[in-house]
Parts: C-alpha cells; structure tokens; sequence
C-alpha cells in the first residue's frame, strides 16, 4: 500500500478540555486527509458530545493514541510544529502556517511530523514550545486572534493538504535527529552551561529557551545533533578538569 506524505503527520491536542472540541477536530482531519490523533493527558469527556460532532469520523477518536506527556507524544517526530497565537520574544521566528505545511511536508521524507495544539482556555506553554522544532502562526485579526480548536486545526490541516496535492518528497539520505536525541543534546548543553560557567542556575531556563530558540529555526540531522552533543559532553569535561587542576 503507498504511504503518503500525509500518512506520517499527526494531530497531537494537549490536554483538551472539550469532548465536542474533539470530535469537531476528528471531522476537520478527515476532511483534509489526515487520520492520526494523539492526545494529551486527557480528562473524561462527554462522549454524546464528541459523537455528535464528529459524526462518521468518529473513527478517529476511536484509533487515536493516549500519552501522559507531550515529550512522549513526539518523541519520535523529526518536526514538531507547535501552534501559537501570543507573541513574544521566544515567538519571533514563528512560521505561517502556509510556509510550515512545506517544511512539514518536506520532512515526511525524513520521518514523522507532529502538529501540537494547545488547551482550548490557555494555549501552549512555553514548556510546551521547547518540544517544539517549529512555532506556527495562523495570521487572523490583531483585534481577535484567538482561534477555536476545531477551527485551527482546519486551517492546518487544510494548508497541509493543498500543499500536498502537488508535493513530491525529496530523497534525503542523513536521516533527522528523532525529537528524545535532541532532547539529550539540549540536557548536556544545560548541564554545560553551568559547569562552564557560563550562566548561573537562575538564569538557566532563560539561557536554554534562546539556544532552542537558536538550533530550531532549521532541520537537525543525527549528525548534527551528535555534534553538538559531543562538543557539550566536551565543554563539561574540559570545565569539570580545569577545576581538578586548581
């Protein structure tokens, strides 16, 4: 059976609060070809609700994966878009949704895609955008920016589907660093940047969300991230032997 691009990207809705909300979601996705529901930690949901809305996509709901975390949830994705409606300086480099459905799709032949939704009350948090290899932005009117659930969820998946109705994946032969290996680069160049001294513990999360900020504007390859990982295991060890010395 051919396996489309569109076969390798996932829905993933952290901590939904609405059982209607969800079923609307499951109706979009099929509508625009995609079939793949993670949620987050979910509470109990009204089930009335979620069949009402979601009608014969229900089935969605029904194959849809349950994880406790959002790191699990994209643990094996090498892009991980991550939507957002607030600015802020940790937002700046947010791509359009219509520019992330390219790179999106573009990393189908790389591996799996995730598009990661946030609460219907608060949106995602900034421990939520650090998974992230992507912040997307939906543009709507400064004076409203705040999207329903199902509805942004639309507009992502409708992006993704025209872009794919004339997408041909090009062959990559390094394959991407899977989201659980960055996430030990990012540890060690945490841990390094104290040992270094570089930056005090205080300043530490401020430190990190810049780095990220700095090494998710593009793809990391394994490659990359064995780099980079070797060069802050390095930076520890050279640090933690200079103080031996003294």
């Amino acid at each position: 059976m051919e396996i489309k691009p569109l076969d390798h990207i996932r829905v993933v809705l952290v901590k939904p609060q609405h059982g209607g909300n969800i079923g609307s979601v499951c109706r979009a996705m099929k509508n625009m070809g995609l079939s793949r529901l993670v949620l987050v930690d979910p509470p109990t949901l009204d089930m009335d609700e979620l069949r009402m809305m979601s009608m014969t996509a229900i089935e969605l709901y029904e194959n849809r994966v349950e994880v406790p975390t959002l790191g699990e949830a994209v643990a094996d994705c090498v892009c991980v878009g991550a939507t957002s409606a607030r600015r802020g300086f940790y937002r700046h480099h947010a791509l359009d949704v219509r520019e992330f459905a390219t790179e999106a799709l573009e990393s189908t032949a790389r591996g799996e895609v995730a598009l990661v939704f946030g609460p219907e009350d608060s949106g995602l948090c900034n421990d939520d955008l650090k998974q992230a290899t992507h912040i997307v932005c939906i543009p709507s009117s400064p004076e409203y920016q705040a999207l329903n659930l199902s509805k942004a969820v639309m507009v992502c998946a409708y992006e993704l589907y025209v872009a794919a109705g004339n997408f041909v994946p090009p062959e990559e032969t390094v394959p991407d660093a899977p989201h659980e290996f960055r996430e030990r680069m990012f540890t060690a160049w945490s841990e390094a940047m104290v040992d270094t001294g570089f930056c005090k513990e205080d300043k530490l999360d401020h430190m990190m969300m810049g780095l990220r900020r700095i090494l998710t504007r593009g793809r990391l390859s394994e490659p990359d991230v064995k780099i980079l990982l070797g060069l802050a295991r390095q930076a520890q060890w050279a640090a933690k032997n200079d103080l031996n010395r003294e």
